[in-house]
């Protein structure tokens, strides 16, 4: 069973209030995740890179902190194709150029709402309020995410692959060939893994997966 929702029927939105100072950082707090930090956190994921909040700051200027399993995204950009948007997995506070989205995850699971927002094309940041999404019950969203995350890590990890494969020659110089032939091999196979994951995206979130599936029990 899907049912449709307003993504603010599921989920709580706030928008960032505040403009950072570099007198407020400290090395204990709560980091705080800006536009600029979030770009890096879409590289490496280390949020211990990020400046932290000066914990009297944080109540004097009253800024609720966010929980982990939050989705932030910028507020610009948005109509890129590579917006920048990320779950963080600690509580952090948010600055003014960013989003948090918080979901209900009795009705929709947190990796479910991000895999939505990175496909889903946002024109405008204050039009999140309003975006429709068919949502299946949790125990279809948990197979669901399941199967996403791990292509979605298998394509992270891509030039590393790659990377390690291609420099198997230094260590066996008669099978440099065949080496290198696998190599091509398995650089075509991680782009058709790309194409196949942007078309489930689309066939998840257009509801054509779940036709089929309801389709194949009758």
């Amino acid at each position: 069973m899907v049912k449709r929702y307003r993504l603010d029927e599921v989920a709580k939105i706030k928008e960032g209030k505040i403009e950072p100072r570099e007198e407020y950082f400290t090395n204990v707090g709560l980091p705080l995740v800006t536009a600029e930090y979030l770009k890096q956190l879409m590289l490496n994921g280390d949020i211990e890179q990020v400046p932290k909040v000066n914990m009297v700051f944080n109540k004097c200027l009253k800024c609720a902190p966010v929980p982990a399993k939050t989705i932030i995204l910028t507020r610009a950009h948005l109509k890129e194709t590579n917006k920048y948007i990320y779950q963080c997995e600690n509580e952090v506070c948010i600055a003014n150029d960013v989003v948090a989205i918080m979901p209900n995850e009795t009705i929709i699971l947190s990796d479910y709402l991000l895999h939505f927002l990175s496909w889903y094309p946002i024109k405008e940041w204050h039009h999140l309020y309003h975006i429709l999404i068919d949502i299946p019950m949790i125990d279809i969203q948990h197979k669901v995410v399941q199967l996403l995350n791990t292509i979605q890590l298998l394509l992270k990890n891509k030039e590393s692959l790659i990377t390690a494969v291609e420099g198997l020659p230094q260590h066996f110089d008669k099978f440099s060939r065949q080496i290198e032939n696998h190599s091509q091999h398995l650089q075509y196979g991680l782009n058709q893994v790309h194409y196949s994951y942007d078309v489930m995206l689309h066939k998840i979130f257009k509801g054509e997966l779940y036709k089929e599936m309801h389709g194949s029990e009758l």
